[in-house]
């Protein structure tokens, strides 16, 4: 085997074999996708002329091209089926050789550096998005065409194909690589290429047909009208019954919030707050359901939702005064994750503020990464550390 291409290929092996994701099952988030692509770039050609005496290699580099089908089978192995034109090597007697490449691979995804957000709940590998470091192996089938007087005998149409390459994808399908591809001892391939995989990843929100609806709606049967129903004669009068009086239920709530002492949990809830069916303040730590775009603090329309039945609440209590806290979770760094959560904290009372209630009934506060309520070494730890919590504050 060439020198060329032991190197990736004993770096993918060992990789590929000592992994533990290369034994897991496919992940729930993940989809089987097709996609196709297209590259080009610079070939390198060798083709052996030890046994000709007088005859070399005079230009052992061209133009080449490739096309390539793929389907990612799981989140980290992708099989491809490769075509490649890998041009001409010229000889110095002024023929050449022709190289075609026909080949099987398996990639495998070293790495991925796009991880779940605030408010994207996926990483790179389940949707191939973001920037991927890959190792190819697989076997190809060569032919060759001559030109001028050349000769060709050939000892092996089989070869050995490995490479590494470099990924970049958006969410949406479209993306580009950089790869450096070997062919056996023949020939090398160093380009570029394009691709777009094809149907939706993750996070894909189905909706019904309504055509479908319609159809089912319209193969329903038809029932035949209900027989009319003969006329009876009223019945006797019931006799009356004197029913002895019901004595009055007394129903206690000891702090005044709606909720009878009997079902309140929290029944020392200072008056004039807002309280939920338990009996509990309503504004005391997480407030689910507000997230923001992924690395910034704008808040996308479900989020608003949420606010806005917040709005409605401090409106019928008019003398609230709210702390609103925005958290982080530990990626990055420290000092910027600070001021991303303050200025998330700000957009928050600034929505509020928007839809007329005073400004004076808020604070805004910002934890960055520092109040951690759980492990941040988890995806689930992250999402939940990425919080805004709202706290009722005493009256001044």
């Amino acid at each position: 085997m060439n020198k060329k291409i032991l190197a990736p290929a004993v770096v993918f092996g060992f990789v590929f074999s000592a992994s533990p994701v290369a034994a897991q099952s496919i992940d729930q988030g993940f989809k089987k996708r097709f996609y196709i692509g297209i590259g080009a770039g610079q070939s390198n050609l060798d083709p052996d002329t030890d046994a000709v005496p007088g005859l070399s290699i005079s230009d052992d580099s061209d133009t080449a091209g490739l096309v390539t089908v793929g389907f990612d089978f799981s989140r980290r192995l992708t099989a491809e089926l490769q075509y490649a034109d890998l041009g001409t090597a010229e000889l110095s007697s002024g023929g050449g050789v022709d190289y075609t490449s026909t080949a099987l691979t398996g990639l495998y995804y070293l790495w991925n550096g796009f991880t779940s957000s605030d408010f994207l709940d996926f990483d790179g590998l389940d949707r191939r998005a973001g920037l991927s470091l890959y190792g190819r192996l697989g076997v190809g089938y060569s032919e060759y065409d001559t030109r001028g007087s050349v000769q060709l005998e050939r000892t092996s149409d089989t070869q050995l194909v490995a490479g590494l390459g470099i990924e970049y994808s958006l969410v949406g399908g479209f993306g580009v690589r950089a790869e450096y591809i070997s062919f056996d001892s023949d020939a090398t391939y160093t380009g570029l290429g394009v691709h777009y995989r094809f149907g939706r990843g993750p996070q894909g929100n189905a909706k019904a047909s309504p055509s479908a609806v319609t159809n089912a709606d319209e193969n329903l049967p038809i029932l035949p009208p209900p027989n009319p129903i003969a006329t009876l004669p009223p019945p006797p009068p019931l006799p009356s019954l004197e029913l002895p009086p019901v004595p009055a239920t007394v129903v206690t709530d000891g702090d005044n919030d709606g909720v009878s002492d009997a079902l309140d949990d929290c029944p020392q809830t200072a008056a004039g707050v807002p309280t939920d069916a338990s009996g509990c303040v309503m504004f005391n730590g997480v407030l689910p359901g507000v997230n923001f775009v992924a690395g910034s603090d704008t808040l996308p329309e479900a989020s608003r939702v949420v606010l806005d039945d917040v709005v409605s609440t401090l409106r019928d209590f008019p003398n609230l005064r709210v702390s609103v806290q925005a958290h982080t979770d530990s990626q990055g760094d420290e000092d910027a994750n600070l001021g991303l959560s303050r200025n998330r904290a700000i957009a928050v009372v600034r929505y509020l503020v928007s839809q007329g209630l005073p400004v004076e009934r808020f604070e805004a506060r910002a934890f960055g990464e520092s109040r951690p309520i759980a492990d941040n070494n988890t995806r689930e730890g992250r999402l939940l550390n990425r919080r805004v919590e709202f706290f009722v504050l005493p009256k001044s």
